[in-house]
């Protein structure tokens, strides 16, 4: 970033296809002094020239191609070019007003030994559960989960601790999500300071990947790779008490769903991730 680049808050939106432009096209994406949108494209197969004109004459836009596959290398490719000192992590079909962009940019302004915070969205659809008071990361509030579009951070810590996303979890990879709490986890454990905080800065009316699969065998084996990782002497005792709590809405019961957990885990130590 050179000295005249004014930006505090990069929104760096992952889009795949020509459909995912156009989604980010549709969107609202308020023009607001000091943020600027950052796209990472993945085109797959789609006309590079075709950028929709919505985008392309938006000085606040800047696009850039990656001909990788898999959501966490489209979300590394946005880290590799952010310059900002602020970055907000985020999809194609999330829209933003000036109040919720606001709100990151004032918190991080008056809590200065924050690095990473996950914040609230809003949907149209069934709704995520979020607590109510704010609370330390290293301690999150019993049922809570992170969504990847409800992260900021600053980019120093990014830059201090090397951290990235694991290029084998999130869609189009090995694991098909879990991305964003290997993320968080890698973040605190290296250092990070970071907290929940109850204000809603986005809308996304679509499904998580979470919505849609939640209860299929390939998601519970992603939540044994990623308990695996960031429990590691308590993931068993987890795994049964998720086990117990989903036995009336799983098929198969306990024990297909403790089987599929184990698949996780094992696949991912097989795998050497967590070295």
């Amino acid at each position: 970033m050179n000295g005249k680049d004014k930006t505090e808050l990069e929104v760096m939106i992952c889009a795949y296809g020509a459909d995912g432009l156009r989604r980010i096209a549709c969107n609202a994406h308020p023009q607001l002094p000091g943020v600027r949108y950052l796209v990472s494209w993945q085109p797959a197969g789609a006309d590079i020239s075709a950028i929709p004109a919505e985008i392309v004459t938006r000085p606040d836009f800047v696009v850039h191609i990656t001909d990788s596959k898999g959501l966490s290398r489209n979300r590394n490719n946005a880290l590799e070019h952010a310059t900002a000192p602020l970055l907000l992590i985020s999809d194609d079909d999330v829209s933003y007003t000036a109040d919720g962009l606001k709100a990151v940019l004032a918190f991080f302004s008056g809590n200065p030994e924050c690095d990473v915070a996950t914040f609230r969205y809003e949907s149209a659809g069934a709704p995520k559960w979020f607590p109510v008071n704010s609370f330390d990361l290293r301690k999150p509030a019993k049922g809570y989960f992170v969504t990847s579009f409800e992260i900021a951070l600053r980019r120093s810590i990014l830059q201090r601790t090397g951290v990235r996303f694991n290029e084998r979890f999130g869609i189009n990879s090995e694991f098909i999500a879990g991305e964003e709490d290997i993320f968080i986890h890698q973040l605190l454990k290296n250092g990070a300071r970071g907290y929940y905080v109850p204000t809603v800065i986005c809308r996304h009316d679509g499904d998580t990947t979470c919505d849609r699969m939640g209860r299929e065998d390939t998601f519970i084996r992603v939540k044994g790779a990623v308990f695996t990782l960031t429990h590691p002497l308590t993931w068993p005792l987890r795994m049964l008490a998720h086990a117990y709590r989903e036995r009336h809405r799983f098929p198969g019961g306990v024990v297909a769903y403790c089987r599929a957990w184990l698949s996780g885990a094992r696949d991912a130590r097989d795998l050497r991730l967590f070295k």
